[in-house]
């Protein structure tokens, strides 16, 4: 259906008595129809506040001048609407009319990587921040990152930490030429994220992490970061294994057995408190022994009803026992099925 046609159809249903609602004149803005939103303006519809806002995002220049000659005006969300959708020529217009931004309107430039504008805010005597390389290292804009420095603007440890936790490794490797230096929490934001690269990278510029690093790697079910954290002499603990069962990788535990590396009675323990049934088994036919009132942890402490049941007859099928707080969380939590089978075997509730 044309813009013509929609304008008809519409004049149609006004004169049979149809209404629309204070949102019909952006859905006008929203479709770039000018036509219709004059006929709905002269049918007596006002725009509300978001009209403006819409215009500027959708770059409808000719709406949003129509707009201003009816006498709605916008603020400086305005202009933040146009600078996070990239409308170069809605902010030119916007600023001629005395329209102002604020730090936030560089912020949303440098996070969008959109150079043209921030050329343009700088010209216009827009100042920037040390953060807005934060920004722009934070989101992998290596040309913002040069123009920046260029103006001579400088950031600090923390724009290589972002590169290096958000895998821009083309950044980093920028901004080390540049002579930035990091700390361990960029190797271990990037243990945590998985980027064996950014890491391999880090490793081979002089950057070690810290004796949890690995641990970040293996709770974050990362086992190719754990590999080569290992081949390179990362000590691996019993914390290791514990938080690979807290996240329920089974896999990664598997590998560290095979390196003969072992958990604790809290690692089965970590692994029944968030529902991971296979590595509780996996760990038990292992022959690990967890503390006896696991039971009635898991049943303040689990997260999933029907996993929490098949843990708990999992345990019980073992020996292992809990006392009349289980029956009492399981009764608290609404687990009504764990809640059933505890009574069944005996459990009781007072």
């Amino acid at each position: 259906m044309g813009k013509k046609s929609t304008e008809e159809v519409l004049k149609y249903l006004h004169e049979l008595g149809y209404k629309g609602s204070e949102w019909v004149t952006d859905y006008a803005v929203k479709h770039r129809n000018i036509e219709i939103f004059k006929y709905l303006h002269e049918i007596g519809y006002e725009s509300i506040e978001d009209a403006i806002y819409c215009a500027a995002k959708k770059g409808n220049l000719e709406i949003l001048k129509y707009l201003h000659e009816l006498g709605y005006k916008g603020d400086e969300w305005t202009i933040y609407c146009a600078v996070e959708e990239g409308q170069l020529e809605i902010l030119k217009y916007l600023h001629e009319l005395g329209y102002k931004g604020d730090e936030w309107t560089i912020y949303c430039a440098a996070k969008k990587g959109n150079l043209e504008i921030l050329k343009y805010l700088h010209e216009i005597g827009y100042e920037f921040y040390d953060w807005t390389i934060d920004d722009a290292a934070e989101n992998g804009h290596l040309e913002i990152l040069k123009y920046l420095h260029e103006l001579g603007y400088k950031g600090d440890e923390w724009a290589f930490c972002c590169a290096a936790m958000n895998e821009h490794l083309e950044v980093l490797k920028y901004l080390h030429e540049l002579g930035y230096k990091g700390t361990e929490l960029a190797i271990d934001n990037a243990a945590i994220r998985g980027h064996l690269e950014v890491i391999k990278y880090l490793h081979s510029i002089g950057y070690r992490g810290e004796e949890w690093t690995i641990n970040y790697a293996a709770e974050n079910g990362h086992l190719e970061v754990v590999k080569y954290l290992h081949s390179i002499g990362y000590r691996v603990t019993e914390w290791t294994i514990t938080y690979a069962a807290k996240s329920g990788n089974l896999d990664m535990i598997k590998y560290l057995h095979s390196l003969g590396y072992k958990g604790r009675k809290y690692t089965v323990y970590f692994a029944a408190m968030n529902d991971h049934l296979e590595v509780v088994k996996y760990l038990i036919e292992l022959g690990y022994e967890c503390y006896e009132w696991i039971i009635n942890d898991a049943e303040r402490k689990g997260k999933n009803a029907e996993q929490l049941l098949k843990v708990l007859i999992d345990l019980h099928s073992i020996g292992y026992k809990g006392t009349e707080k289980a029956i009492f969380h399981a009764k608290l939590a609404g687990y009504y099925e764990a809640f059933e089978y505890l009574h069944s075997i005996g459990y009781r509730y007072s």
